[in-house]
């Protein structure tokens, strides 16, 4: 009974451990020109590719975080009656990532909107890890000898192979200094 216990713990966790790293989140500030915190306005995130979106409403101090969100592009729209509508477009989510979205509302009637393209790339402001996402196409072109994923390590740019270590008397493992 208390293997079965175990085992089932186990596949909890293994479970709730790969359900989060296949997710990310927004986060940002609502203020108004001036620099004030614009509480109650609506924040909306909407997938470029499924049309999912999520909302939630700023705090008192204008903050939002919108978590466990699908990977992919995504489309912020920033509501509150009094003030221009804000739309911001191309941020990406991609593993583990937490993109700042902080919007300046300006005042003016319902009708008017302000769209911004964020084509920069997000700069990772909460976090002191260091991470890469090396998409699909790219493993496949790449000249891997013998496809192995520890081959993938270095192509951060943080790592590299200082050579190989015997294991169970054969020369198949690697030696990697990450970040000296």
């Amino acid at each position: 009974m208390k293997t079965v216990f175990s085992l089932f713990l186990l596949c909890s966790l293994s479970a709730t451990f790969a359900w989060g790293q296949a997710s990310a989140q927004i986060h940002g500030t609502v203020q108004d020109t001036s620099g004030a915190a614009v509480p109650g306005a609506a924040v909306k995130a909407t997938q470029a590719e499924t049309g999912t979106s999520r909302t939630t409403v700023s705090s008192a101090d204008g903050g939002f975080i919108l978590p466990n969100l699908p990977l992919g592009p995504y489309q912020v729209d920033v509501i509150k009656d009094g003030f221009t509508t804000s739309v911001q477009t191309g941020i990406v989510l991609q593993v583990g990532s937490d993109p700042a979205v902080n919007v300046a509302l300006k005042v003016g009637g319902v009708t008017e909107k302000v769209t911004v393209e964020a084509n920069a790339t997000q700069v990772e402001t909460r976090s002191v890890g260091v991470g890469t996402v090396i998409e699909t196409q790219r493993i496949l072109d790449l000249p891997l000898n013998g496809r192995q994923p520890t081959d993938l390590i270095t192509l951060s740019g943080l790592a590299v192979q200082t050579g190989t270590s015997p294991a169970y008397n054969m020369n198949t493992g690697v030696n990697i200094s990450v970040a000296g």
